[in-house]
């Protein structure tokens, strides 16, 4: 099945265990709690290891001949191609990441893969046109997924790692719509303030 700890499976040897983990973990906080803010450096690191773990994978199917430097010029060449893709393709991503969890959803209700991917494929269109509403909560629904397959790749339980995923994806959604407020309401309080300060001069 697609998820991260299959993508990141061809890079897995190649780094230690304790960065990869700190990394993804980082990488999860931040998409649930800052996605909004710094939704383009996350798009460029999220898309960047995929990119990374699919040109591993095909150099070491198609070169194997270059051996360890094949695997990590695919890896850089992979990491940056599509570390470029993320950033330029940012409402694509997040229809991208509506549709996987959409998909995830589904297949844990439904047997076979036709009706998941159906509903995946509804949710990645309407990622898409509600992009910029939906982004601090698909954000910090990512930074859920992403932590649940983390914790449950490392070992820890998954009734657990789902508890503490929903905890960090809840808390992700109301730290960034409060965020997100505070930033609408700023702009409409300064033209009150003037306001009353030339009322009273006056």
């Amino acid at each position: 099945m697609f998820s991260i700890p299959n993508l990141l499976a061809p890079i897995t040897g190649t780094l230690p265990a304790g960065a990869l983990l700190l990394s993804l973990l980082a990488v999860s906080l931040l998409l649930a709690f800052a996605g909004r803010t710094i939704v383009k450096v996350i798009a460029f690191l999220v898309v960047g290891l995929v990119g990374a773990a699919v040109g591993a994978t095909l150099m070491a199917q198609f070169l194997p001949a270059y051996g360890t430097l094949g695997t990590l010029l695919g890896l850089l060449v992979g990491f940056v191609a599509g570390g470029l893709i993320g950033v330029a393709l940012v409402a694509v991503g997040i229809g991208l990441a509506t549709g996987y969890a959409a998909y995830l959803l589904t297949t844990s209700f439904v047997s076979g893969t036709t009706i998941p991917l159906v509903v995946g494929i509804v949710f990645f269109v309407a990622g898409l046109a509600l992009y910029g509403k939906i982004l601090g909560l698909v954000t910090a629904l990512a930074g859920g997924l992403l932590l649940f397959d983390v914790l449950t790749m490392y070992g820890l339980g998954s009734t657990l790692s789902m508890i503490l995923a929903a905890l960090v994806a809840l808390a992700g959604v109301y730290v960034q719509e409060g965020m997100a407020k505070k930033r609408i309401a700023t702009p409409s309080t300064a033209p009150q303030t003037g306001g009353q300060s030339t009322s009273s001069s006056s």
